[in-house]
């Protein structure tokens, strides 16, 4: 089996040059390298005698009247990702623009959430794109967490626990948390180097027992037993708004058809980057929602 070094993954080679990584998820080593093999065995094939229901209800809470882009991405990510239904909480003020642009995505409203007992239907929940940062978010969390079943959890949402870090002892066991490096080094501490920051991520997701995927060129996926998985699909061309709000609904869409949330991170950080690449062997730069709408040809191609 052959190995690599992890320094050529990080942008700022800053590993020790003894440390390896192997290739292949069944691989002994901490650091383990995607292959497209291990994609296409975790992926699942649509059953032949099925219905909406047998792949999941993913509720997507997300969005304010400034940033409602951010959840209806959110909510496409997850519906083209294959939930077998989307609903999005979003202010009531975004209603008009989710039935335009995404028809097949249902609607619930942000005071539905005070009643715990609407989230019950719920086999995924996402949290965080485009909410703000103001006071309400807080008990969105709360709710979220309240079923005490794995959340993905990204942009806002995390920089509310930054701000009131008492609640990462709340995160449900198994949570999914889908931070870009300054959100990172927001929750758990500023890092001068990236070997710094995976290193911190293996010790909290171990500690909180929760998948951490630290978004880059090369994106990071540590599960609950601080092993990382390196995902080298993606490209230049995807540097653009938004790619991580359809990740994140891409997140919630797998966990909502039942997969583990650490391997619904793997698939989702892989798919999502061989949308992107193969989208910009002809274009120059590609958009988050070319990405999404793109997702499932690469999902129907990996099962050939």
């Amino acid at each position: 089996m052959s190995h690599k070094i992890l320094s050529n993954y990080l942008p700022d080679n800053s590993a020790p040059a003894a440390i390896i990584v192997g290739e292949g998820l069944t691989s002994t080593a901490v650091y383990k390298l995607i292959t497209a093999q291990d994609v296409k065995r975790l992926l699942r094939p649509r059953k032949s005698f099925s219905h909406k229901g047998t792949y999941g209800h993913a509720l997507i809470i997300a969005g304010q009247e400034q940033t409602m882009g951010a959840a209806l991405l959110c909510a496409t990510g997850c519906l083209y990702g294959g939930a077998g239904l989307t609903t999005a909480s979003i202010p009531a003020l975004g209603l008009t623009a989710l039935n335009t642009a995404l028809p097949e995505v249902m609607y619930l409203s942000r005071e539905a959430l005070e009643d715990r007992t609407n989230l019950e239907k719920f086999n995924s929940i996402a949290i965080g794109p485009g909410l703000g940062r103001d006071e309400p978010v807080a008990g969105l969390l709360q709710a979220a967490f309240s079923r005490n079943k794995p959340v993905v959890i990204d942009a806002d949402a995390i920089n509310l626990l930054a701000k009131e870090p008492e609640y990462l002892g709340s995160i449900p066991e198994g949570s999914v948390l889908t931070p870009h490096m300054k959100e990172f080094d927001g929750l758990f501490g500023e890092h001068h180097t990236w070997f710094h920051r995976i290193q911190t991520a293996r010790e909290m997701a171990k500690k909180y027992q929760i998948v951490i995927v630290l978004k880059n060129q090369y994106t990071f996926i540590i599960d609950q037993r601080s092993s990382v998985y390196i995902n080298q699909t993606g490209n230049s061309a995807m540097a653009q708004g938004g790619m991580g709000d359809v990740l994140t609904g891409l997140v919630a869409a797998l966990i909502a058809q039942g997969y583990t949330p650490s391997d619904a991170a793997v698939l989702a950080c892989n798919v999502h980057g061989s949308s992107g690449d193969a989208l910009a062997a002809n274009r120059y730069v590609v958009t988050a929602s070319q990405v999404a709408k793109h997702i499932p040809e690469i999902l129907k191609a990996l099962l050939k």
